[in-house]
């Protein structure tokens, strides 16, 4: 996945508020119903974000993707 994509799923988590409780409730699948192909290391790297998290601590680690 290109970097330019992988922006894209960090701006609409930034922008969008559904799309952030998506994210927090089911990672996987709100990134797979973006049609977004992310490459093993980007699944891991989703997968170590602790969702627990509020939207500004998370915002701070913006590039966990």
């Amino acid at each position: 996945m290109s970097r330019e994509a992988v922006g894209k799923l960090i701006d609409q988590w930034i922008n969008d508020t559904e799309f952030r409780r998506q994210m927090r409730a089911d990672p996987t699948g709100a990134v797979q119903r973006t049609g977004a192909r992310l490459e093993p290391d980007e699944w891991a790297a989703l997968s170590n974000v602790d969702w627990s998290l509020s939207d500004e601590e998370l915002r701070g680690r913006a590039n966990f993707l």
